[in-house]
């Protein structure tokens, strides 16, 4: 039995289409904010409510009259029922985390079954992954998934299912589809495996005899040139004389993947040819030719390498206990990042400063969800004092 479904997914986001502010502080801000901005905010209220009228469908039934009269989300909601609607968002919430705990569970189970390389791939998330490719084989289904939106150091996984036995989707399995949860099942048969993927948004599940994964990873420069914003202004020459020369490489495009032999001003295949013009990059490979235009594409992404180097491995380089402090709140946005992964790794040893860096550190709209974080984190070690835990009450769970 599947704890994954699409209805399960739907009532989810459905019981999250209307939120509303939890107190009287919040709403007395809310209001006094779109007064100074000029701001009708109870008819911007009655359109959002207007907006998401589909949540009548999961709604209970004791919250039907406040969404009829249209008061569901204003100011005027008896305290009561804004607390009660605000309980049942939250235990929506929580019944939905359960269903992905156990998925997880399942597939943790599951895929000590499958090799090593299936293993790794999973030992990561797939969270936001997109269908790059696909291809059929006799009952061998080949998906290649780019991750770089995802949440995997793994940039390019190609998963085989191998002895195909069922597959059957709401919405016909295509290039460009997201991941957004998964879950893999043991059978008696083999393996099961459920996607919900996004865009469109579909339910897949695939039964198979067995499964493999081969996966690759971004060379460090790349991330690092893409995060600097410097990835468009470095030329193909530039870049590959910025790679690892003892690594090795593969181009992988959204139609092939093929080792790479040798770099020099340009790229060498093992078994096909690249030509490079103006405005194209041009790839004969397998008798097959497939033509990319530069505007469209920048070479450098088809680059890959089975090693993985963390481009940001510098911010874990711990900070001196007597420089944390000015480091956590300066403006050094590397030396702060260090600071707190410092804090982070080391609650209970550098509790003191965690408490006066936290007294001190002024809440944003920018620095709230980081911030929410670490005192989590903080929270469980118990470390924090009472000053603190009264400071940060509402980020605390």
């Amino acid at each position: 039995m599947w704890n994954l479904t699409k209805d399960a997914k739907v009532k989810f986001s459905k019981c999250h289409l209307l939120p509303i502010h939890e107190s009287d502080d919040d709403w007395k801000m809310a209001m006094r904010e779109a007064k100074a901005e000029g701001v009708d905010l109870i008819a911007r209220l009655k359109e959002e409510l207007e907006e998401v009228k589909e949540l009548l469908h999961v709604l209970p039934g004791r919250f039907i009259p406040y969404m009829e009269d249209g008061t569901l989300n204003q100011p005027t909601l008896p305290k009561a029922v804004r607390e009660d609607y605000l309980q049942w968002v939250q235990d929506s919430a929580k019944e939905f985390e359960q269903i992905l705990d156990a998925a997880y569970e399942h597939t943790q189970q599951a895929v000590a079954y499958l090799p090593t390389a299936v293993q790794d791939v999973y030992a990561e998330s797939l969270h936001d992954a997109i269908i790059e490719r696909m291809e059929r084989e006799g009952d061998t289904l080949h998906l290649y998934i780019n991750t770089d939106g995802g949440f995997s150091t793994k940039s390019h996984i190609h998963l085989t299912f191998c002895e195909v036995i069922t597959e059957e989707s709401d919405v016909p399995l295509k290039v460009g589809q997201w991941l957004i949860y998964d879950e893999l099942q043991k059978t008696d048969d083999g393996f099961a495996f459920r996607v919900l993927f996004d865009c469109p948004d579909a339910e897949w599940t695939i039964t198979m005899k067995g499964m493999d994964a081969q996966y690759y990873y971004r060379p460090m420069v790349y991330t690092r040139l893409r995060d600097e914003e410097k990835l468009e202004d470095t030329s193909l020459a530039d870049y590959i004389g910025l790679l690892n020369p003892d690594h090795r490489y593969w181009l992988i495009t959204p139609h092939l993947t093929c080792s790479i032999k040798a770099f020099t001003e340009n790229i060498i295949l093992d078994t096909g040819i690249i030509e490079l013009g103006q405005n194209e990059m041009v790839v004969t490979f397998e008798n097959q030719r497939f033509i990319y235009d530069l505007d469209e594409y920048n070479p450098t992404q088809f680059i890959y390498t089975d090693v993985f180097e963390d481009p940001y491995a510098h911010f874990n380089e711990p900070v001196p206990a007597e420089q944390i402090e000015a480091a956590a709140l300066g403006n050094d946005l590397e030396l702060q990042v260090r600071a707190w992964n410092t804090m982070y790794a080391n609650p209970s040893e550098l509790a003191a400063i965690i408490n006066r860096v936290l007294l001190k550190m002024k809440i944003t709209e920018e620095n709230e969800m980081m911030v929410s974080v670490y005192i989590s984190h903080f929270y469980k070690n118990m470390i924090l004092t009472e000053e603190v835990l009264e400071k940060y009450h509402n980020l605390i769970d």
